[in-house]
């Protein structure tokens, strides 16, 4: 499946390449109308598609709509992606996953005090159900996707010219729980997570604390094995159709008739002490994950052998970046495993650097982690303090991990939050003693932004109330109900209204204020960092020229060096040769002078200057070789003439060829034959 993370970017070309024989082609109609939904009024833009380009199996044939709200022109982008799903180039769970990662968890869509994306999956209405993004937000989905050219005409109309549009008529299926605009509303929304993980997110005690607990000890095994075959069943029906949390206590009913619930939790499922809730982390499933916490089947903070939580199981692999759920499964029932080591001393965050050399799923577990701890300072004061600097058993620090791997924005990450490079591991080695901390580039990326804001505020807040006053905002507080009696306490009220819309809209300016000049200083950075790159890629380049220079100077020298080596022994053969012609008869006077008086010669054996004037030795050999094969010949010639056995039997031969004569009769004839040759 394709990551989330990645759609929406860089398939513009794929996705032309699919759409080339349909939506270009198949769409027959597009129309601009005006409805209303529930109240809300919109400009529907319907598409009808042709029977031969609707390739999803259903054929439906359903007019697709794509709807933009009029009081504030917000786009619905499931409708605008649902075009893509008619003609099979999107799956549903892509639509999904792109809209839960990349405008749900995005925090560019909730950069100030106005609402930058509205949530109406739930919506009464199904017309108008879906995410809702702004205008610019829509029209950038819309080129990314590649569907700009098929609903053009919704971004084109004028939202004022509502009322000259065509009217749509509509089941105008108002909500008969209040007022349309609360539907979907972020205080609605806020308020059904709020409750949930006030429920969910009890902290259990852990004497084992900072540690997970240990795998349980299986002492029963029949239990165990009862409980491995109903978590088969679950874990294959969650993986079609998913499974409820009615229907997993309806699977765990039995076992919890036959035993008591303590002996059937945190059950270890393998050698490595895995428990259920392990593997349903693993698979990303949050069906399971909530279901396991919430019927007392698992703690969230039951470590396996290597003491390592379901948070560390479920980044491990990058099934939760493809689901795009990991958000919602850290915020709402695993993390407690953000503060909790493993077995080795290594915090999420080791694990974290660790899986920056395998994928990059690090980067997108990363910052959904950073984003529920900055929003939070009592969270981001714990975390500075236990988990930023912690060291795992070899004394490293994350920051060590990232070094070693060489990962350039997990560094520079750690660095804005604020990690300490003059922390020594066991060996002595300081993250401040790499050359790669001097080498790190200005990146954008709204991490960045994130963590230098919480920064301030944070320090902000420090200032105001103190450290030991900072509360966590996660701890659930006393509510006290007021019952609205009088016009007074209404203008109160309002008051109070309005001084809050106020402070939020002086902080966001603030806000604004300092994100333009951090913008600013990044921008003349980069600038300084371009002209810095092309100095360095120019002196680069110019030292890989003069290696390759020197490289080649150094074969030429060796070559000339093997030329002359090669002209000396040349020059020393053709001397040898015109001293010593082999052609002529050889003669060594002293030899031979005397040899030919028979005079001994052993005294010249030791006569050093006769031995010098005596060519060399292969030369000396060669003319011996070639007088002996002289000899030889001269003696075979010599032996040819002195034996007349051969001639004579070629001479009877050819006297009796021409007299017709036997060649044994011969011999009688000569005497006359001779006599007749004379006269």
């Amino acid at each position: 499946m394709d990551s989330p993370a990645n759609i929406g970017d860089s398939t513009t070309l794929s996705i032309q390449q699919k759409l080339s024989n349909t939506h270009i082609d198949g769409v027959l109609d597009t129309s601009i109308t005006s409805a209303a939904y529930s109240g809300v009024k919109v400009i529907q833009l319907s598409i009808k598609i042709s029977d031969e380009a609707i390739v999803t199996p259903d054929k439906n044939k359903e007019e697709t709509i794509v709807l933009r709200r009029v009081q504030d022109s917000f786009i619905n982008a499931s409708q605008l992606l649902n075009i893509l799903v008619r003609l099979n180039v999107l799956t549903q769970v892509q639509v999904k996953n792109y809209l839960k990662n990349e405008v749900l968890s995005n925090l560019e869509y909730f950069g100030n005090s106005n609402l930058q994306v509205l949530d109406y999956s739930n919506h009464d209405n199904r017309a108008l159900r879906g995410i809702w993004v702004p205008y610019n937000k829509g029209v950038k989905i819309a080129l990314d996707f590649d569907v700009y050219d098929m609903s053009k005409q919704l971004f084109l109309v004028d939202v004022h010219d509502f009322e000259k549009l065509p009217k749509k008529r509509t089941l105008d299926n108002i909500s008969t729980h209040g007022s349309p605009s609360a539907q979907g509303s972020p205080s609605k929304k806020q308020k059904i997570t709020a409750t949930s993980i006030s429920r969910l997110a009890e902290l259990e005690a852990n004497p084992n604390y900072p540690y997970t607990l240990p795998p349980v000890t299986l002492e029963k095994p029949d239990i165990a094995n009862d409980i491995k075959r109903v978590l088969g069943e679950i874990f294959k029906r969650d993986d079609q159709n998913g499974a409820s949390l009615e229907e997993v206590r309806q699977d765990f009913d039995p076992i919890f008739k036959s035993f008591a619930k303590e002996d059937a939790k945190d059950i270890p499922l393998d050698q490595k002490g895995s428990t259920a809730l392990h593997f349903a982390s693993t698979l990303a499933s949050s069906n399971l994950v909530s279901s396991f916490i919430e019927l007392g089947l698992n703690s969230p903070i039951r470590g396996n052998v290597d003491g390592e939580s379901p948070l560390i199981s479920c980044i491990q692999v990058t099934n939760a970046m493809e689901k795009g759920n990991f958000k919602e499964i850290l915020s709402s029932w695993l993390h407690p495993d953000v503060w909790l080591l493993d077995r080795k001393d290594q915090t999420v965050l080791h694990h974290i650097s660790l899986q920056s050399g395998k994928n990059e799923s690090h980067k997108f577990y990363l910052t959904k982690l950073l984003e529920y701890i900055l929003l939070n300072d009592k969270r981001f004061l714990e975390f500075k303090k236990t988990i930023l600097n912690a060291q795992d058993a070899n004394g490293n620090t994350a920051l060590h991990i990232a070094i070693e791997k060489e990962n350039r924005w997990l560094i520079k990450v750690l660095l804005e939050l604020g990690a300490d490079a003059s922390t020594p591991n066991k060996l002595g080695i300081k993250c401040q003693d790499f050359e790669i901390l001097n080498d790190l580039p200005e990146l954008d990326d709204h991490i960045f932004d994130l963590i230098r804001t919480s920064k301030e505020f944070f320090d902000e807040r420090v200032k105001t109330v103190g450290v030991e006053n900072i509360q966590d905002l996660e701890q659930p507080k006393e509510t006290k109900s007021v019952t609205i009696e009088t016009s007074s306490s209404s203008n109160v009220s309002d008051k109070i209204f309005h001084s809050i819309h106020q402070l939020l809209s002086d902080t966001s300016s603030e806000y604004n204020n300092i994100l333009n000049s951090k913008r600013e200083q990044i921008k003349v950075l980069d600038e300084a960092l371009h002209d810095a790159t092309i100095v360095t890629a120019n002196n680069r380049f110019q030292t890989k020229k003069l290696i390759e220079n020197l490289e080649r100077l150094d074969t030429f020298k060796l070559q000339a060096a093997n030329v002359s080596d090669k002209l000396i022994l040349s020059d020393q053969e053709v001397r040898d040769d015109e001293q010593y012609d082999a052609d002529e008869p050889f003669i060594i006077p002293q030899l031979f002078d005397r040899l030919s008086k028979n005079e001994s010669v052993h005294d010249l054996k030791n006569d050093e200057s006769f031995l010098k004037s005596l060519p060399p030795s292969k030369i000396l050999r060669a003319r011996l070789n070639a007088y002996r094969q002289i000899n030889s010949k001269l003696e075979d010639e010599l032996k040819s003439l002195v034996d007349y056995s051969e001639l004579t039997s070629k001479f009877k031969n050819v006297v009796s060829i021409c007299t017709n004569v036997g060649v044994d009769e011969v011999d009688e004839l000569l005497d006359g034959l001779l006599e007749a040759v004379e006269s």
